[in-house]
């Protein structure tokens, strides 16, 4: 009875455990306990007294087959897979018992192999056991009671010969059985407890290394982030701890997209608007910042939380501006290209003919007009010369050349524009390679990035132009003493026709984008409210 309840108990305990976690080694486990439930209810009776040679043999089959579960369900909890010699010696044994219980040898007799085969395998599945890489009582307990299981079942041909012991024999066996199945379940949930803690040492890893920012946010009060990733501090700045409530990230979004995440934290499930925004870092600047998120609900539906990730997108989106950027001006210079030698023609005969009346003595008395209209007529000149410059197929003339040369020749010029306004003018050329240049352009490109700051600074301030080397980068640096360009202008600082001041034809910068696109330079400005700084990084010399 108690080999039967027990044995009961431990079919019940692995089913529930199978059910609920599918595991092989838990099916295997579970079957041999059926099994050998099975050969002590309806078998056992049959065994002993020998009334019925196929109730024995039956009997015998089940208990090889007990055998080979239970160590193939240990052996693959390790990771191993049982062997086929251990197989194949079970069906040898197996058949030579039954062989000599055909031919009606004493039970001690044919017993003998099955024995020695089913009590090695306790012993050798209690070793497996022992090398199980988990820790606590489970694996001392199970290893200890499989070896006593193996050594009583080498004792039972002989002890099974006394007849007041067999009760107790049974008990032991029922108790041994029975401290195995209940080690194996503290082995099964010490090894489950480690794959959780090794698990979760994985995925706090990956999140820890992960270059998105990963979080959670607890909807339900107290509300609060519970969990935050380090990569906050390279994307924003700020540290994981510094971050814990939504007024926090409120204080940290640019003002432009505080609506938007408004709309978003009022109903976040049919919110679609919140698909990118913009963050200030700990340093102010602008971070373009990409969410996914999903939403966490109780078995109720009712949203408790919000899970996702922040990706940095920065690079991305002023890519894709730069993109933009080039493709307004590839427009722009394809439409110079069709209209500026045609305008140009009948202007020039128009510039002709009012030179030629303008020094006729009968217009003297008009001479200030005729002046006027040359000046205007220049201008439009000057404007068709900007058009043409930011045509995508002008023809540049690539040659070595200094670059300190080019700024160095401008200097008067620069310094010319800037003595009405008091403006110092300081250079500093430093030692750097000559590049592959159209000299020509690079001299526009300079005057353009020089005027702008020249205008863009109160009476008395200081313009520094630099030239240095910086990694594998030539650096041309204009830098003024401003008050620095406002976002809603640094966001369409470029674009064609896009200008604050009041003569300006906009197309200034673009040009300065275009002429750097076509040295294959990059634009880099830095702006604030001690003044602006644009860097034009030219890549290291190569021919063109």
């Amino acid at each position: 009875m108690t080999n039967m309840i027990a044995t009961l108990l431990m079919v019940l305990t692995y089913t529930y455990l199978y059910i609920q976690y599918r595991h092989s080694y838990l099916a295997k486990w579970m079957a041999a306990w059926i099994l050998h439930e099975v050969r002590i209810v309806f078998l056992e009776k049959s065994f002993i007294e020998q009334s019925s040679v196929f109730l024995t043999i039956l009997y015998i089959i089940l208990s090889f087959a007990y055998c080979l579960l239970m160590m193939a369900g240990t052996m693959e909890l390790v990771g191993r897979r049982l062997s086929k010699i251990w197989i194949a010696t079970g069906l040898l044994f197996l058949v030579i018992t039954t062989a000599g219980m055909i031919i009606h040898l004493p039970a001690y007799i044919y017993g003998i192999p099955g024995v020695f085969y089913i009590g090695t395998t306790y012993i050798r599945t209690g070793f497996i056991v022992r090398n199980i890489n988990v820790g606590g009582m489970g694996r001392w307990l199970t290893t200890w009671a499989f070896i006593l299981l193996g050594f009583h079942t080498f004792d039972m041909p002989v002890l099974a010969q006394i007849g007041w012991f067999i009760p107790w024999g049974y008990l032991i066996d029922g108790i041994l059985r029975s401290v195995v199945a209940i080690g194996t379940v503290f082995i099964y949930f010490e090894k489950v407890k480690n794959e959780l803690a090794q698990k979760e040492k994985y995925y706090r890893l990956l999140a820890e290394n992960a270059t998105d920012i990963i979080y959670r946010y607890k909807l339900t009060k107290p509300a609060g982030f519970e969990y935050i990733s380090p990569a906050i501090k390279q994307v924003i700045g700020y540290e994981p701890g510094d971050i814990k409530t939504i007024r926090e990230i409120m204080r940290i979004i640019h003002p432009d997209d505080r609506d938007i995440f408004k709309k978003f934290l009022k109903n976040p499930v049919m919110c679609e608007d919140f698909a990118i925004f913009r963050v200030l870092n700990k340093s102010g600047e602008i971070v373009w910042a990409e969410p996914k998120y999903s939403i966490v609900s109780d078995p109720n539906g009712k949203p408790i939380a919000i899970e996702g990730s922040v990706r940095d997108i920065t690079k991305r989106v002023l890519l894709e501006q730069d993109v933009s950027r080039l493709d307004r001006l590839n427009i722009v210079g394809q439409m110079a290209a069709n209209l500026a030698h045609e305008v140009r023609n009948p202007l020039t005969t128009v510039r002709g003919y009012l030179q030629l009346f303008g020094n006729k003595r009968e217009f003297q008395h008009y001479k200030e007009q005729f002046c006027l209209l040359l000046d205007e007529l220049d201008r439009t000149n000057h404007i068709i010369t900007e058009y043409l410059s930011l045509s995508k197929n002008k023809s540049v003339e690539m040659k070595k050349c200094s670059l300190n040369e080019i700024v160095y020749s401008l200097h008067p010029l620069v310094q010319a524009d800037a003595t009405p306004s008091k403006i110092e003018i300081e250079l500093k050329l430093g030692d750097i390679p000559n590049l592959y240049l159209d000299g020509k352009e690079i001299k526009q490109l300079v005057l353009n990035l020089t005027r702008n700051a020249i205008e863009a600074m109160p009476a008395g301030g200081r313009l520094g132009i630099q030239t240095v080397v910086s990694g594998d980068e030539i650096v041309l640096t204009v830098a003024d003493q401003g008050t620095g360009i406002p976002q809603h202008v640094l966001d369409n600082l470029g674009k064609p026709f896009f200008t604050t001041k009041t003569n300006g034809t906009g197309l200034g910068m673009a040009i300065c984008y275009r002429i750097a696109h076509r040295h294959n330079a990059k634009v880099d400005i830095d702006t604030g409210p001690a003044g602006t700084t644009i860097n034009i990084r030219f890549r290291t010399p190569n021919p063109p």
